[in-house]
Formats: structure tokens, sequence, C-alpha cells
């Protein structure tokens, strides 16, 4: 238990990955809690802090504007840290990638390329799933649609939320019929 504790990935909270200019790609959903965290409509919310991104024939996708590191870095700290995209929530995980491929997408100061090949990251199947969903949900509208307008992603963002709401209430009575 001590050596699986010792191998976990401990964020250091530099925010040195927040300083990085790489992209962060968004779901619907994480447009929609953002935007209502901030008081600004999803559309508004779209116009100033993302973009949407096209790589070769895909479907263009929502991501955040990031120029010169996070809108949202204050101060060296999150300003949105309730509703961070789930991308920023979930990371370390190698869901994402290989253990390998995270270490390259990190910057150098960041602790994962200190821990152990046997590091242990964020790979719950629960997060995973949650992730997955909304990545597909979000993939599905933008090939329908190709850019993003409230109105329209309304339906997918309320399947997101109620599929991850209905999911976690299914964990939580499963575990409750376990014990």
């Amino acid at each position: 238990m001590i050596e699986m504790t010792l191998n976990q990935f401990q964020c250091k909270q530099c925010g040195s990955c927040c300083k990085s200019d790489s992209m962060i790609p968004l779901t619907l959903d994480d447009i929609f809690r953002i935007a209502d965290f901030l008081d600004l409509g999803p559309d508004e919310f779209m116009s100033r802090y993302c973009t949407e991104v096209s790589h070769g024939n895909s479907v263009p996708m929502p991501y955040l504007k990031r120029e010169n590191g996070c809108p949202f870095l204050d101060d060296g700290l999150c300003s949105i840290h309730f509703v961070k995209p789930l991308l920023c929530k979930y990371m370390p995980s190698t869901m994402f990638g290989s253990l390998q491929y995270l270490r390259s997408k990190m910057p150098p100061s960041c602790a994962i390329h200190h821990m152990k090949s046997r590091v242990q990251v964020n790979d719950d199947d629960r997060i995973r799933e949650k992730y997955m969903v909304s990545m597909i949900l979000t993939s599905i509208y933008y090939s329908i649609h190709s850019t993003f307008i409230y109105e329209q992603a309304k339906p997918y963002i309320y399947r997101i939320l109620l599929i991850n709401r209905n999911r976690n209430s299914l964990f939580r009575d499963q575990s409750m019929v376990t014990t």
C-alpha cells in the first residue's frame, strides 16, 4: 500500500502545464459549465475564449485559446478550478496516451518526469467513460453542425449531463448493494 502511494502521481500545482501553449480540447459540457460559472452565455464564451480547429479533413472541434497560456490562470492559480475543462481535471491520465506520450506533452518541470515508470495516474474507468461520452457527443454535434451555436448544442449538452448524472447514481447504487 505504501509503495502504491509513493508511485502515484502527485500534482505540485506549479502551473507549468497551464502556462504552456498546448491546445486544450473542450467538450460541449465544458463550454456550458465554464460559461455558466463566468456568468456568460455559451455563445459569448465561445467567441471570447475558444477557437474551432480542424486537423486535416477531420471535423472541427472546440479548443481553449491559449496564446500565452491558459486565460484562466490567475496569479498561479486556476480561476475556474471547480469547472475547469475535463482534460485539465483528469490530467495526467493514460486515457490520453501512453505514459511516455504524457511525459512528452507535459512541461519538463512537471512532477510526472520524475516518477517511476510504474506511476499510477488517473485511470479510473468511470473517469474514462465520462470523458469519452462527452467527447463522442461533442464530435457527433460538430460532425452535424460544424460550429458551436448554443441553441443547436443544447440537446447534446443535456444528454452529456444526464448520462453523467445517471451513471454516477448507478455507480453509487451499485456500491450500496455490495456493502
